[in-house]
């Protein structure tokens, strides 16, 4: 788990020139960072810091994308949580791409940024899911009014 009030380079030492990362290597991550599936397959944090506190990231994930329904809280929180991680992919990123740093511990860091994504992704999905039932069920509603309505026109029908 990384945090922004301690720098990447303090908690691995002291940077060593010739593990710097290099501005081509460094625009290979980014470059990555917005492919559009790069992030598919890489592991959800376990442990991540948000918004000053922290949270078990994946087991929260998990919790939420495996509920068959969601309250309006619930909902609520998905979008309180995707806000927090899209700040913190966000301050990763800019990390990543002005702060000198070694080669390893620019790995880590794509490696966390790829996986704030995949938590997005997740929650995103979940949240289309719901919205998804609920538009099925607002067409299913539809459709039995509509039926209901010619049962009714039907049965007041003059005969011909």
């Amino acid at each position: 788990m990384t945090g922004p009030s301690v720098p990447l380079e303090s908690r691995k030492g002291a940077i060593d020139a010739r593990s710097l990362l290099t501005d081509e290597e460094r625009a290979k991550m980014l470059a990555r960072i917005h492919s559009l599936v790069y992030w598919v397959g890489m592991l959800i944090p376990e442990h991540e810091l948000l918004g000053g506190s922290g949270i078990d990231l994946r087991e929260v994930v998990y919790n939420l994308t495996t509920k068959e329904h969601l309250t309006d809280d619930e909902v609520d929180e998905i979008h309180k949580l995707i806000d927090l991680l899209k700040a913190k992919e966000r301050s990763l990123e800019r990390t990543l791409a002005h702060d000198p740093m070694a080669t390893g511990t620019a790995k880590e860091l794509l490696a966390e940024i790829c996986g704030l994504l995949r938590a997005i992704d997740e929650l995103r999905s979940t949240e289309s899911q719901e919205h998804a039932e609920f538009s099925a069920q607002e067409v299913m509603k539809r459709v039995g009014d509509a039926k209901r309505w010619q049962r009714f026109l039907e049965a007041i029908k003059p005969p011909t």
